[in-house]
């Protein structure tokens, strides 16, 4: 079993575009391009994004950036629900590190096949982790003890993109949270290690800067009751998957 293929997430012919593709080029590899989408007004924000929800539980909007990357994604994970193999996703701010290589990607390609399992290639965070599988090519396929923040790239099977794809046909999270958001879709998010991709910004965020609003203390005191709820929800779900991963 190999990745059917890979996706890349960027809009077509950007700089972004050419700067990754080149440097794919020079590591021997190629993706298909997943076109990124732009949110360009508040007019025309997706009736699929749950803006109720999201002031709910947090009292500010998600960007228009933050929108559109979800929807680029959710595109990802629809096709690769429909794939006969495992996909690597990758933004076009990622890079291929010296820890990259065809074998080792065959090889977690191999051990999430038929699971539900998603890889990430790179962390924002880098939380404490456990072992879970170490692999031939001496990459090792860790549980990190929290969530590790970061879409940049990963690798995931057709079931955990079905799964994935399942419950976002209404958001109001980050496409970041909303994938360490186990409770929510059900897929336990592993990491490779050493990690695979490195993290190449220029410095320059395509998400957009968020300005938070002053709210009230009433809002304040609802935001982090709810907040303080989704945290045991993830923290009771994360003991359960950890005990069915064999690590407790």
């Amino acid at each position: 079993m190999s990745t059917r293929k890979t996706l890349l997430i960027t809009a077509p012919g950007s700089r972004r575009h050419s700067l990754l593709a080149a440097h794919l080029r020079e590591k021997g590899f190629s993706a298909e391009v997943s076109p990124a989408v732009f949110v360009r007004s508040e007019e025309s924000l997706p009736a699929d994004y749950d803006r109720a929800a999201r002031n709910r539980q947090l009292g500010y909007d998600l960007t228009r950036g933050e929108i559109g990357c979800f929807l680029a994604h959710r595109a990802v994970w629809r096709s690769v629900a429909e794939t006969e193999g495992p996909c690597m996703v990758l933004e076009d701010d990622a890079r291929l590190s010296p820890a990259f290589s065809p074998t080792a990607l065959r090889e977690l390609a191999d051990v999430i096949a038929d699971t539900n399992l998603i890889i990430r290639l790179f962390s924002q965070r880098k939380p404490p982790a456990r072992i879970w599988r170490e692999l031939p090519s001496g990459l090792s396929i860790d549980r990190p003890a929290k969530a590790g923040y970061s879409a940049v790239a990963y690798i995931l099977s057709p079931k955990s993109a079905a799964a994935l794809a399942a419950g976002a046909d209404t958001f109001w999270q980050t496409t970041d949270d909303y994938l360490d958001d186990e409770a929510a879709h059900g897929c336990p998010v592993m990491h490779a290690s050493p990690e695979m991709v490195w993290h190449d910004d220029e410095g320059r965020s395509l998400i957009g800067v968020r300005e938070k609003p002053p709210v009230p203390w009433q809002v304040k005191l609802r935001r982090e009751w709810l907040r303080a709820g989704r945290n045991i929800r993830a923290a009771l779900h994360r003991m359960n998957t950890d005990r069915k991963l064999g690590l407790r």
